[in-house]
């Protein structure tokens, strides 16, 4: 552990390094704070930038991306009450009350404070956690591997809220997308037809590019927004929060950090869910409950400590078993592949430093993080109020040129662009497209582990059976399919229910 925790202090302390964890961090509180982008669609944009990069310096990039952007949304959330991100939904409950009573400096101290414990929380939850389940996953072999990418897709499905069948049917889809390309093992184009760009598959680079960034720059195209008013601007240095504030917020921010990072942990919760599930805890075990909603204090703090200590343990499925826990994870993953490392238990064993590198990283940028949310809040304040047709080139602009550095193939450029209007479709449809981009990252995984399962055992379809690991994990893959199934249907009774309860009543007033 010291030996890794030298070799990953080593890899961070380098000058391009930091000067990335920089820029990443940076940009990620001007994805955060503008309405409509989240950390997903930004890391999305910037992976493609991080090809010429280091590994190292790659991963500092993203990581200051998406920890930044989690936080930033906050910003929005509080001065115009509109979520700059998912993940703040709850956040405008008590912090746009808080400005509109004249509170703004109080709020985004409260706010910033908060984010970094909860950061800090999960960042320590990641530590502990990751190691012991990396130990567990070494030993898992080709038909586990099946079943915990299949467990990863059905999970991310059956979360498309009100249309499960959806969500399955999406993320087929994207299965389907991964049988494009040379086949793994006989070495035969499938659905090529006859097209050279298409022998290496569906790349990466391009699907996340179209499916998130491209979909995005569509959507609030399509959605035009009138023009944004904050309640009020900060000073250059807003920094207000007193002892006895801090006391008072202690235990919702406790609450907060541990509700965040116990679910950052279950795949495909993420930090939206999160920010929800800690707040209302919070406010379950507060000492004056009726002020949440209100401009209450405890409330924003819990919201915010909840979402952000969901960012470091997102990461724990993924540095463990190589599963994504959440849709930037996802694109993490992608980033990851991108550049020849391989996540999973194994990461642990071949390159220990460059495991305790990205705890390192996590830790740092929410400093980094702090650092800005003390000093120049007013900048992003004003960043709220940017045009959105500005948004929307600058989105395209760097969707294109991600879509084509690559592999400097215009197809490419082609390929993110469909996708983007297929995500467009998609979402207007009520649906998400990360059911998709799931399946497009753990297709090649469960096809290739699949087939190796068969082709190394004389016992066929049978050797799931007989590894009660890889039949537990594909039952608890079963039921993530039937429950939501239940679930409708038992709604749908209940509603008929209702409405003939209410015929029934009416003819008897008859």
């Amino acid at each position: 552990m010291i030996e890794g925790i030298l070799a990953g202090t080593a890899l961070l302390t380098q000058p391009t390094v930091l000067l990335g964890l920089f820029i990443g961090v940076t940009i990620g509180m001007a994805f955060g704070a503008l309405p409509g982008l989240d950390a997903t669609s930004g890391t999305a944009l910037l992976v493609a930038a991080t090809y010429a990069l280091s590994t190292e310096v790659a991963l500092a990039v993203l990581i200051g991306l998406y920890t930044a952007a989690t936080y930033a949304g906050s910003i929005t959330a509080i001065t115009i009450g509109v979520p700059g991100t998912p993940a703040s939904a709850a956040t405008v409950l008590d912090g746009y009350p808080m400005t509109k009573a004249g509170k703004l400096d109080r709020a985004l101290s409260i706010s910033i404070v908060t984010s970094v414990v909860g950061g800090m929380a999960g960042t320590v939850v990641l530590m502990f956690f990751s190691l012991p389940l990396a130990e567990f996953a070494l030993n898992f072999g080709a038909p586990e591997y099946f079943a915990l990418g299949v467990l990863g897709v059905a999970i991310i499905a059956s979360l498309v809220r009100g249309m499960v069948l959806a969500g399955f049917v999406v993320a087929l889809f994207g299965l389907i997308l991964t049988t494009v390309g040379v086949d793994p093992f006989t070495g035969y184009p499938r659905f090529t037809y006859g097209n050279m760009n298409l022998l290496e598959g569906i790349p990466y680079i391009p699907a996340l590019v179209g499916l998130f960034a491209v979909s995005e720059a569509i959507t609030l195209l399509y959605t035009k927004g009138g023009e944004r008013q904050v309640a009020g601007m900060p000073r250059f240095w807003a920094f207000n929060l007193p002892l006895s504030t801090v006391r008072q917020i202690a235990r919702a921010t406790t609450i907060g950090s541990v509700v965040g990072s116990v679910l950052g942990a279950l795949p495909a919760i993420g930090a939206a869910a999160a920010n929800w599930v800690g707040y209302n805890e919070a406010r379950r075990f507060a000492r004056n409950p009726e002020a949440y909603g209100q401009g209450s204090e405890e409330g924003l703090a819990a919201a915010e400590s909840s979402n952000n200590s969901t960012i470091s343990t997102s990461l724990v499925p993924l540095l463990a078993f190589g599963i994504p826990g959440s849709a930037t994870a996802a694109v993490l993953l992608g980033a990851m592949l991108l550049h020849g490392v391989t996540p999973g238990p194994s990461l642990f064993v071949s390159n220990a430093g460059l495991v305790y590198f990205l705890f390192l990283t996590l830790g740092l940028a929410n400093l980094i993080m702090l650092f800005y949310g003390i000093v120049g809040v007013g900048f992003w304040v004003r960043l709220v109020q940017m045009p959105t047709p500005f948004i929307v080139m600058t989105i395209l602009t760097l969707s294109v040129v991600g879509a084509y550095s690559v592999r400097s193939n215009v197809f490419d450029v082609y390929l993110a662009l469909g996708l983007g209007v297929l995500g467009f479709f998609i979402r207007q449809a009520g649906m998400s497209v990360v059911p998709i981009v799931l399946a497009i990252v753990l297709g090649t995984l469960i096809e290739e582990n699949f087939r190796r399962s068969l082709i190394s055992s004389n016992e066929g379809g049978m050797i799931f059976f007989n590894r009660p690991l890889a039949l537990g994990i594909l039952v608890l893959a079963l039921i993530t399919f039937v429950i939501p199934l239940a679930r409708m249907g038992v709604e749908k009774r209940r509603k008929s229910a209702g409405v003939s309860q209410r015929a029934n009543t009416a003819s008897n007033l008859e």
